[in-house]
């Protein structure tokens, strides 16, 4: 049965909702229709059984409508509306587990059906609510406007008196929209900094001049933004990390999870730019830095730790040297990683963790059963088996691989100013394998700019 749309939305819906699913198709508030709440029930039948590409139009008609002649169109009618309603579905329990949303709802009805008893009281009651909250960010600001706001027109225009929250309602206006801005325009950069096209945020100068003027104590959620902004913007703004360090640490509830991440996000990025540069001193506070935020649990989406992210962790503490650390680490969070991908993601790692130890044959037999489709985790795992054959002094094994990472190098496209680093690597692991030690080659390598292994590669050239 070909309806794209009822089985993505079907999809979305847990198998433990469909109880709740059949009693909200079997309201009449919502649905009138018996055929429509059939065809749900045919549907989980056919979903357990058989899978939903197997469903069959005329058979779920003839169930549905029995003694009826194969109508095609009417079929579909039933199945666009179920589509339609269960949508409706997601959209109520989405609104249901809002309760404070649920509460400004209700709180309009009462404004706009003249029940003015009704709205004063529920009025105090939501920004009592809503300033219990110890979120401080730009959605908290844009609700208390949204509250101010009903509150204004309640008096305007139903008490038609003076209202006195005028300066309440911008003020809470202004802060969403400079904290909205700041956290579009951190975006905005950090897409640039990973290569992406640069986007110029309009007003951006104002805003920011306006911020910078705004005492810390006002918004300390504001004055955390523009610190990260400044760190994403300047590498060496120090002062502008420091400040964003302090204030993660001095008001850890201000941002919901996933704003809080990308905060955190901007300052663990701005330590991996130092490093790169140099600062070796930065790979440590960039992985306390990490720690802090698992510990706070912010870097999970729905209790899953990303691939990308168990990488980086794992290869900052192989960096500042703490492997008894790293491999407590590959272990503790290796359950957390998505399913499909665990097995992948751990046997990588604990390549990076061997080859660290020095372990090079077990680097090779992890690696052998590695596969991933991330160029720049296939640049890795080519580069550690480059490294492990050398060590190893198995010379047939690396001069096929250095033929065969040529090749793949050269396929790839986005690859950047990678290409030359790795490119360099192969040519002079190749002139390794010729003559080593040479100091003419120490010096070929020490005068490229470069080259992947830079350290590797000079150690190996000098006979270290």
């Amino acid at each position: 049965m070909g309806n794209i749309f009822l089985f993505q939305v079907f999809g979305a819906i847990d198998k433990t909702e469909y109880a709740v699913v059949r009693k909200f198709l079997r309201s009449p508030f919502f649905n009138q229709r018996p055929d429509v709440a059939a065809l749900f029930d045919l549907t989980v039948q056919n979903h357990q059984e058989n899978g939903l590409s197997k469903m069959d139009k005329e058979a779920l008609f003839e169930a549905i409508y029995p003694n009826e002649a194969y109508n095609s169109l009417k079929m579909n009618h039933c199945i666009s509306y179920l589509t339609e309603l269960l949508e409706q579905y997601l959209a109520l329990s989405e609104f249901q587990n809002d309760g404070l949303m649920e509460r400004m709802y209700r709180l309009r009805a009462f404004r706009r059906r003249r029940l003015n008893q009704l709205f004063e009281r529920d009025a105090r009651l939501l920004e009592r609510r809503h300033q219990a909250s110890p979120n401080r960010h730009a959605d908290w600001y844009l609700f208390l406007y949204k509250i101010q706001n009903e509150v204004f027109s309640h008096y305007v225009v139903q008490r038609r008196v003076a209202p006195t929250n005028l300066t309440a309602a911008a003020g809470a206006l202004v802060q969403f929209f400079a904290m909205e801005h700041l956290r579009w325009s951190c975006t905005a950069h950090a897409l640039k900094v990973v290569g992406g096209a640069g986007q110029a945020i309009p007003m951006g100068d104002a805003v920011q001049s306006w911020v910078s003027q705004t005492p810390v104590g006002d918004n300390p959620g504001l004055a955390m933004l523009a610190q990260s902004l400044k760190a994403l913007q300047d590498t060496d703004d120090h002062d502008a990390f420091q400040s964003l360090h302090a204030l993660l640490r001095q008001h850890p509830d201000l941002f919901p999870a996933t704003e809080c991440r990308d905060l955190f996000m901007s300052a663990i990025n701005f330590c991996i730019r130092r490093q790169n540069r140099g600062d070796r001193g930065y790979a440590q506070i960039a992985l306390d830095l990490y720690r802090e935020a698992l510990e706070r649990g912010i870097l999970f989406d729905n209790g899953v730790l990303p691939a990308y992210t168990y990488n980086n962790i794992h290869a900052l503490a192989q960096v500042t040297g703490d492997q008894e650390w790293a491999r407590e680490f590959l272990d503790r969070y290796r359950d957390t990683l998505s399913a499909p991908e665990r097995d992948n993601v751990f046997r990588y790692n604990m390549a990076i963790h061997q080859y660290r130890m020095g372990n090079y044959d077990q680097v090779l037999d992890l690696l052998q059963a590695v596969e991933f489709s991330d160029i720049f985790v296939n640049l890795d795992v080519r580069r550690m088996l480059l490294k492990s054959y050398f060590e190893r002094g198995e010379w047939i094994a690396l001069d096929s691989l250095l033929d065969s990472f040529t090749i793949f190098i050269r396929r790839q496209k986005t690859l950047g100013y990678h290409r030359e680093n790795y490119l360099n690597l192969i040519r002079f692991t190749k002139k390794l394998t010729q003559q080593c030690p040479n100091q003419s080659l120490v010096q070929q390598i020490q005068r490229t700019l470069a080259v992947a292994e830079r350290d590797w590669l000079l150690c190996k050239a000098s006979g270290k």
